[in-house]
Order: C-alpha cells, then structure tokens, then sequence
C-alpha cells in the first residue's frame, strides 16, 4: 500500500483541526482567522503589535491582514492606531470586547490539542512543533 502524501496528511490534519475548533468553540463572532490574530494580540499582553508581526506570525499577506483587521475593527474586536514615531507602521491592539472571548477562544484550543496530541509526550509534542516550524520555514521561499 502505497502511503500518503505529506502535504495530503497535513491537509485532513489542517481541516480536522478546524472541525474541531469549530465544534468547541461554539457560535463565535470571529473567523478562525480571526480568533488566531486575537490568540497572538493577547500573547503580547497589550504591548503594541504592527500588522506586519501579525502577518508574519499568522502566515498571511499584507491585503489579506488588512481586511481581516478592518473586519475585527468593524465588529469592535481591535482597534489600530499608527506608530507617533513612523506613521507607515501600524499598530493593532485588542479591544476589550475581545479581551473577553478570549476564555473561550484560548479553552477551545486547548481541546483541540489536546485531542490531536493524544498519547504524544511532551518530548514528541516540542519535536513535532519544531519539525513543523522547520516545514512551515521551507514553505517560505
């Protein structure tokens, strides 16, 4: 038997995930895409964050970032201001409406983890993290 690709176990691992979240999380106000940008802002504990950090840290453009961000600060979630100092960064922070789904969010990954990592010890957890950061870093080229 012939086994599978890599990029296609990745694939049903990626959208499996997302099920999951979905299933734990319940009805939310934000994308996934969302809730990750609103995961990493409160990583920062309300240090400034530019929406370059943020499309880095996520994996998206600069377009994409953009209308995400102008989503969540429509619906109240961020708000963004320009460095005083350089005035071609911009800077996004957590509102406090998103402050407070940020139980819910950071619980429903915990779960989704938690299943996904089921029977792995904490060494194969940290190598599986590296040998995927090392994956996602090849995929940037």
């Amino acid at each position: 038997m012939k086994e599978r690709a890599i990029t296609t176990i990745l694939k049903l691992v990626t959208d499996r995930s997302s099920a999951l979240f979905r299933q734990y999380a319940g009805e939310l106000p934000l994308t996934e895409a969302q809730c990750r940008v609103a995961v990493y802002l409160a990583s920062k504990n309300g240090e400034p964050v530019s929406q370059r950090q943020i499309e880095a840290h996520v994996g998206i453009t600069h377009p994409t970032a953009k209308g995400l961000l102008q989503r969540m600060e429509e619906k109240g979630f961020v708000r963004t201001a320009f460095d005083s100092t350089d005035k071609r960064v911009k800077h996004v922070y957590l509102s406090e409406l998103s402050l407070d789904l940020q139980e819910k969010y950071g619980k429903a990954v915990q779960q989704v983890e938690s299943i996904l990592l089921k029977g792995f010890s904490d060494e194969e957890r940290e190598q599986l993290r590296s040998l995927l950061d090392r994956l996602y870093a090849n995929s940037q080229v």
